[in-house]
C-alpha cells in the first residue's frame, strides 16, 4: 500500500521533465500523453481503494486528500491565468434508469464525489479499469497552454451480501490542461492538471 501511495505522489511531482522555451515538439506531445495515461491509472487506482470496503479508513483518507491535487484548483473554485473564475471541478456520476433503460447523469463536485464513494451503501464495492485510457484532441490554446481530452472506461459493481445490486460499464472523458509555469527558484516547467470529468456512455452489465 505504501508503494501505491509513493507512485501517486511521484506522479504528482513529475512536472519539470518537459520544460522548454518554445513550442512543443511531437516527442514532447507524446511524452505528455504517456504522463496523462499514468496519472489516469493512478487516479483510477485511488478510486478503487476509496470505494473498497476492506481498505483501512486512514488509507482511504490519504487518497481523498491527495487525489484533488491532480485537478484544477485542487478540488476548489479557482481563477485561471486570464482572471476568469471557475467553479470547483466536477465528476459526473451516472446510473441506469429502471423505467426507461437510459442512463441518468448528475454533476457532483470532485471532493463530494470522493466522500460519497467512500460511503456508498453497499457491503461490497468494486471499481475496475476496463481498458487503457486514450488521449485525443491535444491542441494549443495559446502560448504555454495546451488542452486535450482523455477517455477512460470503468466497471462498477455494488453488492449487498452476496447479491449484486448494481453493475454497470461507463465511458468517461476528462479535460486535460498543460501549462508552462515560470518559477524563479527552479526555472520553467510544464504542469499537468485534470478538469471536469463527464460521462459519455453508461450501460448495465449482468
Amino acid at each position: 500500500m505504501k508503494n501505491i501511495l509513493f507512485i501517486l505522489n511521484f506522479l504528482l511531482c513529475t512536472v519539470g521533465a518537459f520544460a522548454q522555451t518554445h513550442d512543443l515538439s511531437p516527442d514532447e506531445i507524446n511524452a505528455f500523453k504517456v504522463q496523462c495515461q499514468e496519472r489516469i491509472d493512478a487516479f483510477q487506482l485511488g478510486l478503487e481503494i476509496i470505494g473498497a470496503k476492506d481498505q483501512p479508513a486512514e488509507i482511504k483518507m490519504q487518497y481523498i486528500t491527495t487525489i484533488p491535487e491532480m485537478f484544477m484548483g485542487e478540488g476548489e473554485a479557482y481563477t485561471d491565468a486570464n482572471g476568469q473564475r471557475h467553479n470547483a471541478v466536477k465528476m459526473q456520476v451516472s446510473s441506469i434508469n429502471k423505467s426507461t433503460g437510459e442512463f441518468d447523469v448528475k454533476d457532483v463536485p470532485l471532493k463530494d464525489y470522493l466522500n460519497r464513494l467512500r460511503n456508498l451503501p453497499y457491503t461490497f464495492v468494486e471499481i475496475k479499469k476496463a481498458n487503457t485510457c486514450m488521449i485525443s484532441n491535444l491542441y494549443k490554446v495559446r502560448d504555454n497552454l495546451y488542452m486535450g481530452t482523455c477517455t477512460f472506461y470503468q466497471f462498477f459493481t455494488g453488492k449487498t451480501g452476496d447479491a449484486i445490486v448494481y453493475k454497470d460499464y461507463s465511458q468517461k472523458d476528462v479535460d486535460v490542461y498543460i501549462s508552462r509555469v515560470d518559477d524563479g527558484s527552479i526555472g520553467s516547467y510544464w504542469d499537468m492538471k485534470f478538469g471536469d470529468i463527464n460521462v459519455t456512455e453508461t450501460r448495465r452489465e449482468r
